[in-house]
């Protein structure tokens, strides 16, 4: 009897932090599989494509406001409206910055460095689906 060990939910990384792709990967159980995107043009072709993906993980650090702008193009399109959407940051948010991540319709803003927190909070917006 064959085992199935294809990944069961796609997770969709819009940044270029090569030091946590790598320590996200090494953590994420083999059921997730992570979709790395660093530049602008090809993440709107992801996001507007009918792929599927469970999750969007936008770093902060990788576009500033403009990354949240993916979140904004995001949620119109039909297959993306109930996706989880997590902001990656540094340190804290200033109120203005939350406010705009909000509006962006960003469910959650996680501090990247605690890659186990990541981690916790992608199971969490995703097993349940």
């Amino acid at each position: 009897m064959a085992v199935n060990t294809e990944a069961r939910f796609r997770i969709l990384y819009l940044g270029s932090d090569l030091e946590f792709i790598k320590a996200l990967r090494e953590q994420l159980p083999k059921k997730y599989r992570l979709v790395t995107c660093s530049d602008s043009g090809s993440a709107r072709l992801f996001l507007q494509s009918e792929i599927v993906y469970h999750l969007l993980l936008i770093d902060f650090d990788w576009k500033g406001l403009d990354g949240l702008e993916m979140s904004v193009i995001a949620r119109p399109q039909q297959q993306r409206k109930r996706m989880p959407i997590i902001l990656l940051i540094h340190a804290s948010l200033r109120s203005d910055r939350k406010a705009q991540a909000r509006r962006a319709e960003v469910d959650e803003c996680i501090k990247k460095k605690d890659v186990t927190n990541v981690i916790n909070a992608v199971r969490r917006m995703v097993e349940p689906l």
